[in-house]
């Protein structure tokens, strides 16, 4: 009888013990290029936080620590709680290269959300894919940055060749317009933007077009909408990146006195720098974007009641960045599987995300590019203080 009782306390106690190292190993993970404990998974996110840029970036970042807090509640990813750090780069090239730098730096970095601008994208991608640093943009939509070979880019909207074809689409079948005028910024995301929607419209037989060029930030753009007024175009097409400008842009078109219908780019989708800064000029005004009115997908209601109880009314910059957020973690978190986790398997387990249902109403599969399959445009219109969805152009 006794020696039976000490051989159960012997297998009783090395199961207690194996069950407390397995436990431990559960609840931890391990580098294993390094031997490194991971004690900390940080997520960056890359955008312009200061500036004109910065309500939309800011609804990035708030929008991408929801996910992120929902995670960390539920015990983050094998017991490692998450972090989620933000790089500043003001919409300024240079300093997009510092923030990248500093994220591929961080040995505890495994992903970033962002950058969501196409000229900061262009200046940082090589940073980022030499560190093997995976990036999820929300809004980055220059068709070449995903033709480069970098595996470790992806991107949640549809790139500017579907966005020019889909506004071309718009601006003839339900604009009726026959004579259009396209003004553009000179920065990388607006001056492909303005090619890509002109050749569109030739195509459809829209050649009456006046094409100029404005400068980013000017508080006066009455030089260029003085030719416009002149011109008397039935659309005017403002290809400009943030809404402060846009702003500028429609209200000192009414005052002109041009009748021409105002088409403005995503970065117009703001209410306070858009609709509200325009002392009531873009009332009636279009704006297309690369996301879908969210208060209409019942799959975002959790998302949205959160997000509006702390930081006010969603313009429709923050949706995908919650999605590239989840999206990103559960890469990591299969990456994580086995208990080792690098960045090159955070990529790969990036490529295998097909068919993912978030809250944006469309499942969202990343083609061999990085590039989001069957990407829509969705066009708003100003209607009071909001934007009422009117249409949704896949191509066709």
């Amino acid at each position: 009888m006794g020696k039976r009782f000490r051989i159960f306390m012997i297998l009783g106690l090395a199961l207690c013990v194996g069950g407390f190292f397995a436990s431990a190993n559960a609840a931890g993970l391990v580098d294993p290029a390094t031997g490194m404990k991971i004690t900390e998974i940080h997520i960056g996110d890359a955008g312009a936080f200061t500036g004109d840029a910065a309500s939309p970036c800011m609804e990035i970042f708030h929008s991408a620590q929801i996910a992120l807090d929902e995670w960390n509640a539920k015990g983050g990813i094998h017991g490692v709680k998450l972090k989620h750090i933000m790089g500043d780069d003001a919409m300024d090239p240079a300093q997009a290269v510092n923030v990248a730098r500093k994220f591929v730096a961080d040995k505890l970095m495994f992903g970033v959300i962002g950058p969501p601008m196409s000229s900061i994208a262009q200046a940082t991608m090589g940073i980022y894919a030499s560190g093997n640093l995976a990036c999820i943009t929300t809004a980055v939509s220059k068709p070449s940055l995903t033709e480069q070979g970098y595996k470790n880019f992806f991107r949640l909207c549809a790139r500017n060749d579907s966005h020019g074809w889909n506004c071309a689409l718009f601006i003839k079948n339900y604009l009726k317009a026959k004579k259009v005028a396209v003004l553009n910024e000179r920065d990388a995301y607006c001056v492909n933007m303005a090619k890509e929607t002109i050749k569109g419209l030739k195509k459809l037989g829209i050649k009456d077009i006046l094409h100029e060029t404005i400068v980013a930030g000017a508080k006066d753009y009455s030089s260029v909408l003085t030719k416009v007024r002149v011109y008397n175009p039935d659309v005017l097409f403002f290809v400009a990146t943030t809404a402060p400008d846009q702003a500028i842009g429609v209200r000192q078109a009414k005052e002109l006195g041009i009748k021409a219908t105002f088409l403005g780019t995503e970065g117009a989708k703001d209410v306070k720098d858009f609709i509200e800064a325009s002392q009531g000029a873009a009332e009636g005004a279009y704006v297309y974007h690369f996301a879908p009115d969210i208060y209409a997908i019942p799959a975002a209601a959790n998302y949205v009641k959160k997000y509006e109880s702390k930081y006010g009314t969603i313009s429709g910059f923050g949706p995908t960045a919650y999605e590239a957020m989840n999206i990103l973690l559960a890469a990591i978190n299969r990456a994580a599987a086995d208990g080792k986790i690098t960045r090159k398997e955070v990529i790969q387990e990036l490529h295998k995300t097909k068919n993912y249902h978030g809250i944006l109403g469309f499942p969202v599969t990343f083609n061999k590019k990085g590039d989001l399959e069957g990407g829509a445009t969705y066009f708003f219109k100003v209607v009071g203080k909001k934007f009422k969805q009117v249409a949704v152009m896949t191509g066709k």
